[in-house]
This record gives C-alpha cells, structure tokens and sequence, in this order.
C-alpha cells in the first residue's frame, strides 16, 4: 500500500510540474458536473485534517466536534450509512481507551467551475483501543467532504486489515 500511495502523490507532482492545473473526470450521469474535471483546493482543507488528527489523537471530544457540521452524513467502512450529530461525539470517544490516526497523505480536490466546496483523500492508519481493551488496526482511506463554511458534512471510509 506504501508503493501504490508513493507512486500516486509521485504522480500528482509530476502533473504539478507540468504546470497542470486540473485533470480526471467527475462522472456521475445526470448531475449537472457530469465531465467536469477536478482541480486542488487550497481552502485550508490540509491544515483542518491535520489539526482534526491531533486532537482526535488526544480524545479532545469538543475540539474535534468542531471540525464537523451538526449533521454529518458518514458511509462507514462497511457501507452503513449513518448521520453524526454533535452530540453523538461524546458516546463515540468515550468507547475507546486511546486512538491512534497516523496520516500518509492528505489530497484536496473540488471540481472545476463550481462552488468552493472540496473534499480531501487521506491516506493514513489508524489503530483504536477499545475499552474493553479490543485493538482495531487498519489502514484506511477516507474521503472528507468539507461544505462552504469549511465544515466537515460527510466522510466515506474504505479499510485494509493490517497483518
């Protein structure tokens, strides 16, 4: 995995080089982005996921309820689809003994000749520690979804079991 996400960010600074400014193809039919192409965000999206991950690290319930909207629209990793409020944050820290969010990489993107709202692929490993004392380690990717008020309103997760 650490070869594949190597190659891939080795591949966008070669399109960086290049002077390229925009590249791949939304492709859902029927929206009105439909073959529109995406380009980087550079709303602060990179800095927010960095800072989110310090402080989910330490399990600072209230400074990371704040990188989010009050509703957020979350397809986990096992395809359930669940909506976070703001108070559903305490509940979901208090399972665990420690958290450990360990980023690779971190891409903002938005599509092209739209609004400003943009999401990010983070590549990382997380490893929790429930309070049971159950260790879940996987390597994840995620996508954040951050609305126009640079609020985080919906993540989709994808996982590889870490052997």
């Amino acid at each position: 995995m650490k070869k594949v996400l190597f190659i891939m960010v080795l591949a966008l600074s070669f399109a960086q080089m290049n002077a390229q400014d925009h590249g791949g193809k939304y492709l859902e039919k029927g929206s009105k982005n439909d073959g529109k192409t995406f380009v980087f965000s550079n709303r602060g999206e990179t800095e927010a996921i960095e800072k989110l991950a310090a402080v989910y690290n330490k399990m600072d319930v209230k400074a990371a309820a704040s990188f989010f909207a009050d509703k957020v629209n979350i397809t986990d990793f096992e395809g359930n689809k669940i909506v976070m409020t703001s108070k559903d944050w305490d509940a979901y820290f208090a399972g665990y003994k420690s958290l450990n969010w360990e980023i690779s990489a971190i891409v903002p993107l938005r599509i092209k000749d739209t609004d400003p709202s943009s999401g990010v692929i983070v590549f990382s490993m997380e490893t929790r520690i429930s309070t049971d004392g159950t260790v879940w380690k996987k390597q994840l990717v995620e996508f954040f979804y951050f609305n126009l008020n640079m609020k985080i309103d919906g993540v989709s997760q994808f996982y590889q079991d870490v052997k």
